[in-house]
């Protein structure tokens, strides 16, 4: 079988489009080229996120859709089953579907070659567990076609709360040297300056250097010293790692980013124990106070699980007073799903489907008039915006974001390009967008966003 083009889906966060790039990356040192669409390439690779339910049968979905896109076709294909679902259900997934060529966990990234091998061989192979030998920070990382880039500082998680399978499918947490981490944004730096970095990490601020003992705090101080990116962001943030040391650090750094992700996942005290978080609601709204003196340019956004087992009317009523005495800039919420091996897979006290859509439906309502007196408050004021490329709600219309996260959407030029700084006047607002022009407006510029 002549292997030409591949393509790789990837569903998930953030930690997902990396391993994406490094899968990429693999790939092209390998001499493939990537194709138009998954249905026309040779290898198809779908890196998958199995946090909740609804991505994993999403992922079932499309492996039924790409084979009866192959059957019609009447040409050959290899699809591997990558990440998260990967490693949860792999051996079963093989079992089921004899046209999958294998599947391969987060922690065997570094094995793709000789997946790829082995299924060219007709051999049906799963890879999955952890290999300690294996360095995926060395692999090669195709970063191109953006200028938002990851940068790994924690890998895994050690925390396990109740209704995470992080700890299963990416493994406990490992820090990066610190150098090496230095190293890696300087590169960026020097090949894409002017790029935004984000450090990512499941528990990002729980970082410790394997070699000096260095914190997050201390991390993020060392990278401020560099120069050749624009902002400086990270994700996610426990709330019981953020340090007063950390704070303070944040209040003095350069470039430091103003989009802050503090996930609550619940404003009832009683269900963050359920959870397992290792904090109350009064820990964390007194975090947020402590965290909004130092930087009161922040905007904070969060998660939250609606529907987690034994969630009373009154637990959500809390978390509904939280959120309103928060005032995040953008909330993702979902309905509870229970994951394999997970502990509050097993607790009793579930809550209704009918239910929780009600309460997270409550949610959306009341973080929705939130988000749109936040936006309109930045009406009139100018943002500097990292410009991403077409937007998907209209002709002529592209969009970035400012370095708080939040989308701008405006009007496209001649000569416009992905990855420019453009001062944008804020002219309008939405509950899930901004709408601006360039402070100095091009002379051809369209006037795509009129009547919006």
């Amino acid at each position: 079988m002549q292997l030409r083009t591949y393509c790789v889906e990837t569903w998930g966060c953030q930690m997902n489009v990396l391993d994406s790039q490094r899968l990429e990356g693999e790939l092209r040192t390998l001499g493939l080229v990537t194709a138009a669409r998954a249905e026309e390439a040779d290898v198809v690779l779908l890196n998958t996120c199995s946090v909740r339910d609804k991505a994993v049968q999403k992922v079932l979905t499309r492996l039924g859709e790409l084979r009866r896109a192959r059957r019609e076709a009447g040409r050959p294909q290899l699809t591997g089953l990558c990440g998260c679902v990967a490693e949860q259900e792999g051996a079963r997934l093989l079992a089921s579907h004899a046209d999958l060529a294998f599947v391969l966990g987060p922690g065997r990234i570094g094995d793709l070659r000789a997946a790829i091998r082995a299924a060219v061989s007709s051999q049906q192979r799963e890879w999955t567990g952890f290999a300690p030998q294996q360095d995926p920070d060395a692999l090669p990382i195709d970063r191109t076609g953006s200028h938002r880039h990851f940068v790994t500082a924690v890998r895994g998680c050690s925390q396990h709360c109740t209704f995470c399978v992080v700890p299963y499918t990416r493994g406990h947490e490992q820090s990066r040297p610190l150098e090496a981490i230095v190293r890696e944004v300087e590169h960026i730096g020097t090949v894409q300056p002017g790029s935004e970095i984000t450090l990512l990490g499941q528990t990002v601020n729980a970082y410790r250097c394997p070699e000096t003992g260095a914190d997050f705090a201390d991390l993020l101080e060392k990278l401020a010293e560099g120069s050749g990116f624009w902002r400086l962001q990270f994700l996610t943030s426990h709330p019981k790692f953020f340090t007063d040391k950390l704070i303070r650090i944040l209040s003095r750094i350069p470039r430091r980013g103003r989009y802050l992700h503090l996930p609550l996942q619940s404003g009832s005290s009683a269900i963050l124990r359920r959870m397992r978080r290792g904090y109350t609601r009064e820990e964390y709204l007194e975090l947020v106070s402590r965290i909004r003196t130092a930087l009161p340019d922040v905007t904070l956004s969060t998660d939250i699980i609606v529907g987690f087992p034994g969630e009373s009317e009154a637990d959500f009523a809390e978390t509904l007073t939280a959120v309103e005495a928060v005032r995040f800039g953008q909330l993702y919420a979902f309905v509870y799903s229970p994951r394999p091996r997970t502990p509050a897979a097993r607790y009793p006290d579930r809550v209704s489907r009918a239910v929780a859509s009600r309460r997270i439906e409550q949610l959306f309502a009341l973080q929705g008039e939130i988000q749109r007196q936040l936006n309109r408050a930045l009406v009139g004021s100018t943002v500097e915006v990292l410009v991403d490329g077409p937007a998907r709600r209209g002709e002529g219309v592209w969009q970035g974001r400012g370095d708080d996260n939040r989308v701008v959407n405006f009007a496209a030029w001649p000569g416009i390009q992905a990855g420019s700084l453009v001062p944008m006047r804020i002219t309008d607002a939405t509950a899930h967008a901004l709408l601006g022009e360039p402070v100095q407006q091009p002379a051809c510029a369209a006037e795509a966003l009129s009547g919006t």
